[in-house]
């Protein structure tokens, strides 16, 4: 993907996705520190993500079993989540060790069938959505038509072991074209696309990207 195109497709995204200010919403108003804590997210806080998750076209239930669960699953997660601290979309090894004997593709695979199975249904894109807002510097969203874009199903094995490595073989591809055009530096050219598409994570602008091309389906990003 040419780094034009990434700009492009997320201009075309603010402007057609309306309930796009409640990602920001709920980003600004998490309680960072009450996640990162040993004892993990109060009520409310579990409450905020699940409302956030339906907002956004994500059906989730958000009973006080759904919450218990979900709770039960993330603190199982947290330690992986620490460990992965540091990772990054256009930098991490998938095949690198991060902990416990883990590779990191094997850590984000056991981070994510723990959470999409702590409900009453395997919830895909829901997790998915979960893991980003956890740590949105290596995880990045999907939906079933980004799936089928990507050639890939809803489970674990494939988000970690197929879909994140072909993200990241598109997300270097668009900064490397921005790297060769502006003779910028990688970490610059990251942040200078960030800045352009209005302080956007770089991981949602690929999903941004993602998003118009197969779930709205936009010829002008096929051409």
């Amino acid at each position: 993907m040419h780094w034009k195109r990434l700009v492009r497709a997320s201009e075309i995204f603010r402007e057609e996705v309306t309930i796009d200010q409640r990602y920001f919403g709920y980003v600004s108003s998490r309680d960072e520190t009450a996640w990162d804590s040993d004892e993990g997210p109060n009520d409310g806080e579990i409450k905020k993500l699940f409302t956030f998750l339906n907002q956004w076209r994500t059906r989730c239930r958000s009973d006080a079993d759904a919450r218990a669960s979900f709770k039960k699953a993330y603190l199982q997660v947290l330690p992986l989540l620490r460990a992965l601290q540091g990772h990054s979309l256009l930098e991490s090894g998938f095949d690198g060790a991060v902990a416990e004997g883990m590779s990191v593709s094997e850590a984000v695979r056991s981070m994510f069938e723990r959470i999409a199975s702590s409900g009453s249904h395997y919830e895909s894109t829901g997790t998915s959505k979960i893991l980003h807002v956890l740590y949105p510097p290596l995880f990045v969203m999907w939906d079933s038509a980004i799936r089928g874009g990507y050639a890939v199903d809803g489970r674990s094995s494939d988000y970690a072991e197929r879909f994140l490595p072909r993200i990241q073989r598109e997300a270097r591809q668009a900064v490397d074209s921005y790297i060769a055009e502006r003779k910028a530096g990688p970490s610059t050219a990251v942040r200078e696309l960030e800045g352009v598409c209005g302080g956007r994570p770089f991981t949602k602008l690929i999903d941004e990207y993602n998003y118009c091309k197969f779930t709205l389906s936009l010829d002008e990003l096929w051409r």
